[in-house]
């Protein structure tokens, strides 16, 4: 893959991260990697419904990452020093430029906006020039002849007319300018990024889970954590935005015993949520992922006995 495709993973507090909208995006679209979003959405701070950057990666979404070289994962050093005098000055002039873009943003969009009634504005000026009402009302009656024609030879010019309506616009100061607030650092360079070692998986246990996970994704499911109904991965047909999951994923090794009261209240559960139980196990000597879902059905046996 080319070097400037990987996308880099943001290793903070033995948690990883994806800052960058277009990552974001390129790894969902591209790569069915869902991560769980857990920065607060910039248009609906009060709230937990809708949650915006940055995107909280699974510890298996990482090592699949790492492994299919989709991406790499790297530290930011300079987020843990003191900006210096140099940082500070480069953040005001980016201020100052911003600032200056928004004003001239503002500038256009009211040009457009009055350009696009130039020709009433014009008729306003023509009226009230031969002593005419300008109310809506009167501006909807005909006028007699006469007057018309003395309308009609009136002669405005109309870019000066355009500068002199500009001219009105409020100068905008910097306390209403908008603040852009960054969802990416705007000024690394490469020696503020270091590439960090990933030491997932570590345990049996967690080799467990990536394998199941792995294979999962090779099948290509979309897949996300499954703790909020009690198992370790969700499994979705498609996107989750526009479909549901439908199994709930348990990693199980191989020789674990399950107690038959814990298998019946899984099953209920995935029954009442309409999803199937599925128990995942990995054989290492077939190095292959066996599955074996659960379903709940009636049983009448003992009503006919």
């Amino acid at each position: 893959m080319n070097v400037m495709d990987v996308v880099y993973l943001i290793s903070s507090r033995n948690n990883t991260f994806i800052w960058n909208a277009d990552d974001w995006l390129k790894l969902r679209r591209d790569h069915r990697i869902i991560g769980e979003l857990v920065g607060s959405f910039p248009k609906l701070t009060r709230q937990e419904i809708f949650l915006g950057l940055p995107l909280l990666l699974l510890p298996e979404e990482v090592t699949l990452l790492l492994e299919k070289k989709i991406a790499c994962l790297v530290e930011c050093t300079n987020l843990k020093t003191q900006p210096d005098e140099s940082l500070n000055q480069r953040f005001q002039e980016y201020r100052d430029k911003l600032f200056l873009e928004q004003g001239n943003c503002l500038k256009d969009n009211r040009k457009k906006q009055i350009t696009s009634v130039m020709d009433k504005i014009i008729e306003g000026k023509k009226r009230k020039m031969l002593g005419l009402h300008t109310s809506k009302k009167n501006m909807r009656k005909p006028l007699d002849k006469k007057m018309q024609e003395a309308l009609n030879n009136i002669e405005i010019d109309t870019e000066s007319l355009l500068e002199e309506e500009l001219a009105k616009l409020p100068k905008l100061k910097k306390s209403d300018a908008l603040v852009q607030i960054h969802t990416a650092y705007p000024w690394s360079n490469k020696d503020d990024v270091k590439i960090v070692e990933w030491k997932y998986p570590l345990t049996s246990d967690q080799q467990l889970k990536y394998k199941v996970y792995k294979d999962l994704w090779e099948r290509q499911y979309y897949i996300t954590s499954g703790e909020k109904f009690g198992g370790d991965f969700l499994v979705y047909p498609g996107d989750p935005i526009m479909f549901h999951s439908q199994y709930i994923i348990q990693c199980k090794r191989a020789d674990e015993e399950i107690p038959i009261m814990d298998v019946i209240a899984q099953c209920r559960l995935s029954c009442h949520v309409r999803k199937t139980l599925v128990f995942a196990t990995y054989h290492e000597e077939e190095d292959i992922v066996k599955y074996q879902s659960f379903q709940w059905t009636e049983c009448n046996a003992l009503e006919d006995s």
